[in-house]
């Protein structure tokens, strides 16, 4: 490893975390929300369906791998392995917005939309930096730059969601002051 290579690498990692101590110092409190009963039975009941679609999805891989299919398969096993995960992520996330049960009552989602935002874009400038470099290892596509925009599209996925629902809510609130 070259020197310019740790230095950049060191620098990098320290930005990171004087960034990540800001926006912790400064979202403790306005992301910090308490949910209701209602809201923890749906949370509840969106992990169970996680853990089923993750028990499914890891099933499926494990009946590819049994048979010997993923020699065939244009992807590493790795980025498989990743998909089922980001896919019960996204199970949850979604039956949670779906329910009302993704904020807490009383959290400032500004505040949380601002940090989804810097994680999508840095995951994009990862991914498609990465992929400059070339997304294929053996003919497949590799973990780095593919996970990254896996990611990155999970979470547009949900910022989606988060303002469809937003602007629902905000359309029944207005239906109901016209009563």
């Amino acid at each position: 490893m070259s020197t310019s290579y740790a230095a950049g690498l060191a620098f990098g990692i320290v930005t990171a975390l004087i960034i990540f101590a800001l926006i912790w110092k400064f979202s403790k409190k306005s992301m910090k929300g308490t949910f209701d009963e209602r809201q923890e039975l749906v949370r509840g009941r969106g992990y169970k369906y996680a853990c089923f679609t993750m028990l499914g999805l890891l099933t499926l891989d494990l009946l590819i791998e049994s048979f010997g299919a993923f020699e065939t398969l244009p992807v590493t096993r790795t980025l498989a392995i990743f998909f089922i995960i980001l896919a019960g992520v996204m199970v949850y996330a979604l039956y949670c917005i779906k329910n009302d049960s993704y904020f807490g009552v009383g959290t400032d989602t500004r505040t949380y939309r601002a940090v989804m935002w810097v994680v999508i874009v840095c995951n994009a400038i990862s991914g498609f930096s990465g992929l400059k470099d070339g997304a294929l290892v053996d003919g497949k596509l590799s973990f780095g730059p593919c996970a990254s925009l896996m990611f990155c599209l999970a979470f547009v996925i949900i910022m989606i969601s988060l303002s469809i629902k937003q602007r629902k809510m905000a359309d029944e609130e207005a239906a109901e002051d016209d009563m």
